[in-house]
């Protein structure tokens, strides 16, 4: 039973194919596991690291819920063994938060506006084409101000910008990073290739969907050391 507004402690391994516990990871984006937890209606959303034992291979993160729901977590990892490629993998899991009993799951629908505040006093622009295809490379930007004037966003995380883009229903999942070509995940695999840095208060991602659907994107950056997230919807067909 997970409780509600109160951190619970989630403990888990990472097995290989043949069932041995991974305790070889690599460094990636300044992290060994980055931990993604989103209730299924994709109205939540974190981003969080675990603490992790090498000697056991055992990783271990508190996570709030602050609402009752079903859940998904995903573990986003690159292995430091038998992945000459520096390949990131990807495995999920669901699990129930609080009395589900009466839970009905918010529409997911996509934004009409290009623009929106994040708070405390943030505004955020989305520029991206009018339609979007599925397995046609899509570039978009943010272009976010604070009081009506541009930032200057800090590296988070060995990058200006990070993007979790989650399809609706089935919570497909692509990770992709500001100045990376984001890749669908492909049995738990995604990649990048560079494009040209971000200037001053706009920061580029580039992706494919990889079907028609609804998409939340949640991108996250960094200004004045607070880390912000925002999240915007789309339709591809």
């Amino acid at each position: 039973q997970i409780p509600l507004n109160e951190p619970a402690t989630i403990k888990y391994r990472i097995k290989n194919d043949q069932g041995d516990i991974v305790t070889d990871f690599a460094i990636a984006h300044e992290k060994v596991m980055h931990f993604i937890v989103v209730r299924k209606d994709l109205t939540q959303f974190q981003h969080l690291h675990p603490d992790f034992n090498q000697e056991t291979g055992e990783f271990r993160v508190a996570v709030t819920f602050p609402a009752p729901g079903p859940s998904r977590f995903f573990a986003d990892f690159t292995p430091g063994t038998d992945n000459p490629l520096r390949l990131p993998v990807t495995v999920s899991s669901d699990l129930t938060v609080g009395d589900v009993t009466d839970f009905q799951p918010q529409e997911v629908t996509p934004d009409t506006k290009n623009e929106m505040s994040v708070p405390p006093d943030y505004h955020v622009t989305y520029t991206l084409p009018s339609e979007l295809q599925s397995q046609i490379p899509v570039t978009y930007t943010l272009t976010i101000e604070k009081d009506n004037q541009p930032v200057t966003l800090e590296n988070y995380l060995g990058a200006l910008g990070h993007s979790v883009v989650l399809k609706a229903e089935t919570l497909d999942y692509i990770h992709t990073h500001a100045g990376e070509q984001g890749d669908a995940m492909e049995h738990g695999e995604h990649g990048g290739h560079a494009m040209p840095p971000a200037q001053e208060n706009k920061i580029d991602f580039s992706t494919t969907f990889p079907d028609a659907g609804i998409y939340r994107i949640f991108t996250q950056f960094q200004h004045q050391g607070n880390v912000l997230t925002t999240a915007y919807t789309v339709a591809v067909k």
